[in-house]
């Protein structure tokens, strides 16, 4: 008997220990959307005028084939209901055309440029999507320490691989009417970043985000100061700006002007 248990005194302080390091983990979807602000001390703000808008000189085209793709997909589901697989499918081609034109239209007009091209042109190939990146973080809201975790879509990164070293996530919205849920939501992912980013005192600490269903996209914005702002746009009547407004947060994340840098067709 005396062999198998422990002195009380260690007992207790190994007990102790073990309690310390119990964090609990909370899923960043299993939070209610509509305390999220509050629990990442965010106030929401309108957004000024070009600041989830493109300028007429940041207008972009849609890649030549975007149009031609998803005129394919409507065809070939033949109007059955929006199912994950097709919003998944619509949000990919979206967004790698986009990033690839971007990328083909940069290189191009870097090269007018020789000062400048051989350093930016590092950082524009820097720039990739990230799918389905996990993220764990603890956070301390309401004198409570929870462990956070979840999966982020899609995410913009350059730079080092497997880093913090993004401003945007994406978040796939299922169904239309979770379009507000999803919004909330990437918006506890982009604090988590937009608290990264200020902890390796990052130069630029504002994040961007989008929740969308590839019909309706909603653009975020968490402010250094930690506002945030949105802004809602429709593919059917707004795909210009959407497309605008994706090569504008790519552009930023390069370090790129887009009001400069790109040539408006």
């Amino acid at each position: 008997m005396e062999q198998i248990v422990e002195p009380r005194k260690n007992k207790h302080l190994k007990n102790r220990s073990k309690h310390k390091k119990e964090i609990p983990t909370i899923a960043i979807t299993d939070l209610d959307p509509i305390e999220i602000p509050h629990h990442f001390n965010l106030t929401h703000c309108p957004p000024t005028e070009f600041e989830l808008s493109p300028r007429e000189t940041e207008e972009v085209s849609l890649p030549s084939y975007l149009n031609s793709i998803l005129a394919d997909y409507d065809m070939a589901t033949g109007g059955s209901p929006k199912s994950e697989t097709l919003i998944r499918s619509r949000i990919n081609v979206i967004i790698l055309t986009t990033l690839a034109k971007m990328k083909r239209e940069f290189v191009a007009k870097l090269g007018t440029s020789v000062a400048s091209s051989t350093v930016s042109s590092t950082l524009l190939k820097s720039i990739h999507l990230k799918f389905e990146r996990k993220v764990k973080f603890d956070w301390k809201s309401d004198n409570r320490l929870v462990k956070l975790s979840g999966v982020i879509d899609y995410s913009l990164s350059y730079g080092v691989p497997n880093t913090y070293a993004t401003n945007m996530a994406i978040i796939e919205v299922e169904r239309p009417h979770l379009l507000k849920r999803g919004m909330l939501h990437c918006l506890a992912y982009m604090a988590i970043i937009h608290e990264t980013r200020k902890q390796s005192k990052a130069r630029d600490k504002s994040v961007y985000g989008i929740a969308t269903d590839s019909y309706e996209w909603v653009f975020i914005r968490i402010r250094p100061n930690g506002e945030w702002i949105e802004k809602t746009y429709n593919w059917a009547h707004s795909a210009q700006d959407i497309v605008s407004m994706l090569v504008k947060i790519f552009a930023r994340a390069a370090g790129f002007n887009p009001q400069a840098s790109y040539k408006r067709e």
